[in-house]
């Protein structure tokens, strides 16, 4: 893009001249969902609330089904195949070696999966939970 203008600078190095660091990574996945939202409304008639998307998580854990008879079984299958290429911090190849051993069957599971494994190594650090979460011990 030859109007677009990109400076990218060391984040030791900004720290070091005192200016703030700003993350814009995140501005970009909110105008992705917001577009996405939008394509929902318009293809599919269907409105989606934020507020409301952990509530019908909630609402399925208490509702006694089993995980894969809920209706969202489809993306927690996704991932244990790890098939996950293009999902928002799950995409990269160590969440997707991590998937699978971890087999995610509620959204916290995927919130402690990305914290184990962006730091570092999921082998090193991810194998007590894989452990615990296949019934082999405890985390």
């Amino acid at each position: 893009m030859e109007s677009r203008t990109i400076v990218e600078w060391n984040k030791d190095d900004i720290d070091a001249l005192g200016i703030l660091k700003v993350d814009i990574l995140a501005l970009g996945m909110l105008t992705c969902l917001r577009r996405a939202y939008e394509m929902m409304h318009v293809h599919y008639g269907q409105d989606v609330d934020l507020s409301k998307l952990l509530d019908e998580e909630a609402d399925a854990a208490n509702s006694q089904l089993p995980w894969d008879q809920r209706a969202s079984a489809p993306i927690y299958k996704m991932t244990h195949r790890a098939d996950t290429l293009g999902v928002f911090q799950i995409e990269s190849r160590a969440q997707m070696t991590m998937l699978p051993r971890l087999k995610p069957t509620a959204f916290y599971d995927f919130v402690i999966e990305v914290a184990i494994v962006r730091p570092g190594d999921p082998g090193r650090h991810g194998a007590p939970l894989s452990q615990a979460s296949a019934g082999a011990g405890k985390a």
